[in-house]
């Protein structure tokens, strides 16, 4: 089932989805972000940025693509100074990324968004598993069909989704893949794939908070911002498929 979406390729959409954001209830966390483009990390190019605010049950798409720095720059209407790299940069916003790291690398070194109040999803995964080895980290796919709680069916129609992104990073030709999320307009798969993993963060979110213990709560929180430090190094290795794989505890 296709999900529903806002696209946001001008200045003045971005504008009223910025005084929309900043109105959000800050009690709990209300946005839910990722992000697509071409080896994504300092090194490639930031596409897409999907940001699912579950208040209003929508999910946007922020076209880095077209709007270029106008992305961070735009300010919200009636809301002089507050822009996506101000709400990105809050810590009094609560953030939910799966894996912040290459996103956080791309972001800081590409636009000088430097990210705060971020939640890690993987992390807190990690963080619950009761009578579990911790070694390693899960991916996205993974933690979506152990948690989700979607049924056969449903998943079965988000892995072809996923499957069909899959591809495209598979070619072997970065030009080819960093082209297919740059041309314009969007393909419609490619937009389904783009927003379907920020829609089903909620959910996981919910999942691990109800079960988090307060010592790990704080363990998570300590690795999130050593996570989002990575970002300032001088080398950054976040296509080291490893290294991305070990645990911190």
């Amino acid at each position: 089932m296709p999900y529903e979406y806002t696209l946001i390729d001008t200045p003045q959409a971005l504008a009223s989805l910025l005084t929309k954001l900043y109105e959000l209830e800050r009690t709990r966390p209300a946005l839910f972000v990722d992000l697509e483009g071409y080896d994504l990390c300092r090194h490639g190019r930031i596409a897409l940025i999907t940001i699912h605010a579950s208040p209003l049950a929508m999910t946007y798409l922020v076209d880095v693509t077209i709007l270029g720095e106008a992305s961070f720059t735009t300010e919200g209407e009636n809301l002089p100074g507050k822009t996506l790299k101000s709400l990105l940069e809050d810590k009094e916003i609560p953030k939910v990324l799966f894996d912040c790291r290459n996103d956080s690398d791309a972001l800081y070194n590409l636009y000088q968004v430097d990210m705060a109040g971020v939640i890690d999803l993987q992390l807190m995964e990690l963080a619950t598993r009761k009578r579990r080895k911790r070694a390693y980290v899960n991916g996205l796919a993974r933690t979506i069909k152990d948690y989700s709680g979607l049924s056969p069916e449903a998943f079965a129609e988000w892995d072809e989704v996923k499957s069909y992104g899959k591809k495209i990073f598979d070619t072997g030709d970065p030009e080819t893949a960093g082209l297919l999320f740059e041309e314009r307009p969007l393909d419609e798969k490619l937009i389904q794939y783009s927003i379907q993993d920020a829609t089903l963060l909620p959910g996981l979110y919910d999942t691990f908070d109800k079960v988090i213990e307060p010592s790990w709560r704080k363990k998570v929180e300590n690795e999130t911002y050593w996570r989002l430090q990575l970002a300032r190094q001088t080398v950054y290795y976040g296509r080291n498929a490893d290294g991305m794989r070990q645990g911190p505890w």
